[in-house]
């Protein structure tokens, strides 16, 4: 019944004894009263409800199939260290969450440790992330590789989750910019970019033609005195950098992604320069062989013309983003632009 309705019924049933007048005052002042505070009430239910209502979202194509996340996500968990934690961290993010890498020759491959001092850690690569961290850290948005698709819907139940696959997105300028469309921060991308095609161009005209003709080499060491691997160059990031500069690499003909190689076949990957990644070492060999290097002494390596020219530099190149290719490019300077103007 509405309050006009009421007032009319009162008035009806009242009209013909007047002393009961002051009385119906008196219920009609009650229902002024109590409607007003209803509708006191029902603006602050619906401030509230505007308040909480849902933030804004927006749809993400990933690895394993599309998700709603937030249109800028404020507490994002990184379960890796290196491929997406670099991108995230360039673009200005600061995770809530992260996994290291407890037996790398650093925690975090190719970014300063002091940086992630008081971020939690939830989990080491390579095994599954711990769940009741990650809950407690309340994130919106969860990012990892394909090798947690396993945990995918479990993850999924605390946060949406995207996951990346690295080898259908191994060319990291793309992946900083994928990085960049989730975390809504694609000026900043492109900005990064632009820095990196800058210093690159620099590069290139301070190498000179002089280097055009020089050959490079980089290959992983395995953990043992035998063994070798080499990649493809494009397949990883120092690959796609050192191309950009000018610098031809002697495994630009490699089909493969990856070569495991005897050191029998050392002479075909021999090279005016040689960069060698230690990356593959694990801690406990490297505890045991602290200079990784003195096999640089055997008759096989010894004959090598970046060994005789002193030209090989043991390196790190595992590359995420910007911020890694930003230290292979200081490292390219370091050892072929002010190596050459010392010579």
């Amino acid at each position: 019944m509405t309050f006009a309705k009421f007032v009319w019924v009162v008035k009806t049933v009242f009209s013909s004894n007047y002393k009961f007048l002051p009385f119906f005052l008196t219920i009609v002042a009650v229902v002024a009263i109590a409607a007003c505070n209803n509708t006191s009430q029902l603006e602050q239910r619906e401030t509230s409800a505007t308040a909480l209502s849902p933030i804004e979202t927006k749809t993400i194509s990933h690895a394993l199939g599309k998700v709603k996340i937030p249109l800028k996500p404020q507490r994002v968990v990184v379960l890796e260290e290196n491929i997406i934690l670099d991108s995230v961290l360039a673009l200005g993010v600061k995770p809530v969450g992260v996994m290291y890498c407890q037996d790398c020759e650093e925690n975090f491959r190719g970014i300063p440790s002091d940086l992630l001092a008081d971020v939690p850690v939830v989990g080491n690569i390579g095994n599954q992330p711990s769940l009741e961290k990650i809950l407690s850290l309340k994130p919106d948005l969860i990012l990892g590789l394909t090798w947690l698709k396993s945990s995918y819907k479990i993850l999924s139940s605390i946060a949406p989750t995207v996951l990346i696959d690295f080898p259908s997105m191994y060319d990291f300028k793309e992946r900083l910019r994928y990085v960049a469309q989730v975390l809504g921060k694609s000026d900043r991308a492109e900005e990064l970019l632009t820095q990196y095609q800058n210093r690159i161009q620099t590069l290139r005209q301070q190498l000179g033609k002089q280097l055009e003709t020089k050959t490079i080499s980089v290959i992983y060491l395995a953990g043992s005195a035998d063994i070798f691997y080499s990649y493809r160059p494009d397949f990883l990031a120092y690959g796609q950098i050192l191309s950009d500069a000018g610098l031809r690499l002697i495994q630009q003909n490699q089909k493969q992604r990856e070569l495991t190689l005897s050191i029998e076949v050392l002479p075909k990957y021999d090279a005016d320069i040689l960069f060698i990644m230690t990356e593959h070492l694990t801690r406990d060999f490297k505890e045991a062989n602290p200079e990784v290097l003195s096999f640089l002494q055997k008759p096989i390596w010894s004959n090598l013309k970046a060994v005789k020219t002193k030209q090989i530099y043991r390196v790190n190149w595992t590359v995420g983003g910007a911020m890694g290719a930003n230290r292979i490019i200081d490292d390219l300077y370091k050892y072929l632009v002010c190596w050459r103007n010392l010579v």
